[in-house]
Parts: structure tokens; C-alpha cells; sequence
């Protein structure tokens, strides 16, 4: 064990002193930080009326049903501002909507729908508006960006083993590993361990940063930690036998092809075509971690699938282990 946390120690002291773990550790909060931006609010409105503090409270309940209701002192003043905001003036007589004239093409239709059915006048709505339910739970950009980082982050974990074995190799210290008390088994789990810890701990930032509730942690480190396993023997597999970090990255890049292909198949396929799938670990994985985010993973499905994830690494590994062992040699 001290032999392998030694290993940890200097990948984590050279991976400092080029920066390299710090590029890899803050990619997965500026990615979830990114995507929280574009993520769209089902509570955000573009529609913006100011009233009076006076205006009744049933009105004020009203319009806040379909709009953002500022209450002010100065109507005029908060309308005339830069920003698209309308004025909305009570009496015992009539409705007044008070506009700057710039304001957003189709708000003021709007506008008036929503105060003509409250002053219960019969208004010809432009168009016809229908609500489906597709099914979902949450902002699709939400569920599908936050699986598509939590896999890629496996991605990231690899590049990591394989930059570190490609220095390893340019300082010529992989073959002196067989006349060291260090035996090949403590090597390579060293080399894999950060890996690993760079998987996880990304894949709790995007998480914690998008605002998962309810999940079970356990079932998304089941599922992520046997998806790990083929980003890091992928980069072994590539780290071994290159000799310079531009062309370990370029390989790598071959990687993104199956995991881009899983995903967007498994969203767009329909699903009598799914089955095309099956060879490619990352759909199990995006199938499982998927349900973990919406809160309908069972654990029956978890361990079904982590164990399929889990045989296809075994597969690889197995046509990938003598050009590992050569390279370690």
C-alpha cells in the first residue's frame, strides 16, 4: 500500500507542477457550471408588469399566475427603464396597460390576453396552444447533459493514467519498474488509482452543481465506478505505447466517437432499434445513470447493468492485454 500511494504522490506532484490534475480536476465544475447556465427555468418568465403597491391583491395574485409582478412607487419611471417591462394601471373603470413601444414583438398581445380574460372580455387568442406531456420529469438538457458529462468524466480519468504513463515513458522510469521492489501489479494500480478518484469526484461535482435531489449515491458509484474501468484500461492501453502527449491525446479523441454514438443513439433510435447498442458499454451506462438521476433506478438494474459494463471491460481488456503488458515491459 505505501508503495502504491507513492506512486499516487508524485503523479499528483507532477501533475500539479504542469498543472495538468488541476486542468483535469476543474473541467467537470466549468462544464456543470457552463451547462446550470443554459438550463432553462420553468420558473423564469419573459413576461415582466409592474403595478402599483396599492393595486388589489387578487389582481396581483392573478398576473403573477402568468407573469413576473413588480410592485413600485413610480410606474412610469420603472416602464421607461431598459428593460422589457410593462405598466399595469387598476381603476374602478377600467385596465390600463402603460408600454415604453419597444418592447418584445407579441408581449403586448400577451398582455392583453391575460388582462382581457381577467376583465372577462372576449379576446380572439392568436393562436392555438396545446400541452403534451412527453414524460418528463425535469429539463431534458438537464438529465441528458448531466449523463453525458458524468460518462465523459470517465474519459477525462483515462487521459489522466494515460498522461502519466507518457511521462513516465519520456523519463524512461516504466522499464526500470522490473528491477525495483515495486512489483507490476502496485504499478498499475497506482497509475490507476487517481483515475479513478478524478471519475468520482467529477461526477459528484456535476451532481451537486446541477441540483440532483433524492438520488441514491450509492447506485450512481455502482454504476460509475464499473464505467470507470474502461476509461482506464483505454488508457493504459494508449499510454504505454506512446511516446509523447500529443499523440496519446489524439488517440484518445478515437474514444469520443462510441461514447457520442451511445449516447445520441439511445436518445434518438427508436426503440426497436436499441438493440444495436448492446455491444457499447457506455449505453448501459447512460441507460443506468440516466434512471439514477430521475429517481427510478432499482437496484436490480443497476447491478444488471454494471455487470454487463463489467463483462464488455473484461472483453477489452482481454484483446488489449498483451499490448499492455509489452508497453509495461
Amino acid at each position: 500500500m505505501r508503495r502504491i500511494l507513492n506512486i499516487v504522490r508524485r503523479d499528483i506532484k507532477s501533475g500539479t507542477r504542469d498543472w495538468l490534475v488541476i486542468y483535469l480536476a476543474g473541467a467537470p465544475i466549468l462544464l456543470a457550471l457552463i451547462l446550470k447556465m443554459l438550463i432553462p427555468s420553468v420558473g423564469d418568465s419573459t413576461l415582466n408588469v409592474a403595478v402599483y403597491e396599492d393595486t388589489p391583491p387578487a389582481v396581483v395574485t392573478y398576473l403573477e399566475t402568468y407573469a413576473k409582478v413588480i410592485k413600485v412607487d413610480d410606474l412610469e419611471e420603472r416602464v421607461l427603464r431598459m428593460d422589457d417591462v410593462f405598466g399595469v394601471v387598476i381603476d374602478d373603470e377600467r385596465i390600463e396597460i402603460v408600454t415604453q413601444g419597444n418592447e418584445m414583438e407579441g408581449t403586448v398581445d400577451l398582455l392583453k390576453t391575460i388582462i382581457g380574460r381577467y376583465d372577462q372580455r372576449t379576446i380572439d387568442l392568436p393562436v392555438e396552444v396545446e400541452f403534451t406531456d412527453i414524460g418528463w420529469v425535469m429539463s431534458p438538457m438537464k438529465i441528458e447533459g448531466a449523463n453525458l458529462m458524468i460518462i465523459f468524466n470517465t474519459i477525462l480519468g483515462g487521459m489522466l493514467i494515460l498522461l502519466n504513463l507518457v511521462e513516465e515513458k519520456m523519463s524512461n522510469t516504466i522499464s526500470a519498474i522490473n528491477v525495483t521492489p515495486t512489483k507490476r501489479k502496485e504499478f498499475i494500480v497506482g497509475k490507476g488509482l487517481l483515475g479513478f478518484v478524478l471519475t468520482l469526484y467529477g461526477c459528484a461535482a456535476v451532481v451537486i452543481i446541477l441540483g440532483f435531489e433524492g438520488i441514491n449515491y450509492a447506485m450512481l458509484l455502482v454504476s460509475v465506478f464499473a464505467i470507470s474501468f474502461i476509461g482506464a484500461i483505454i488508457g493504459f492501453s494508449i499510454g504505454v505505447t506512446s511516446d509523447e502527449p500529443i499523440a496519446a491525446i489524439a488517440s484518445m479523441k478515437i474514444v469520443f466517437v462510441p461514447v457520442l454514438a451511445s449516447i445520441f443513439g439511445a436518445i434518438y433510435l427508436p426503440t426497436k432499434w436499441i438493440f444495436i447498442l448492446y455491444w457499447s458499454p457506455f449505453y448501459w451506462a447512460y441507460d443506468v445513470i440516466k434512471d439514477i438521476l430521475l429517481v427510478q433506478a432499482t437496484w436490480g438494474q443497476v447491478f444488471m447493468n454494471s455487470g454487463i459494463i463489467l463483462v464488455i471491460t473484461a472483453l477489452v481488456f482481454v484483446g488489449l492485454r498483451r499490448r499492455i503488458q509489452n508497453g509495461l515491459s
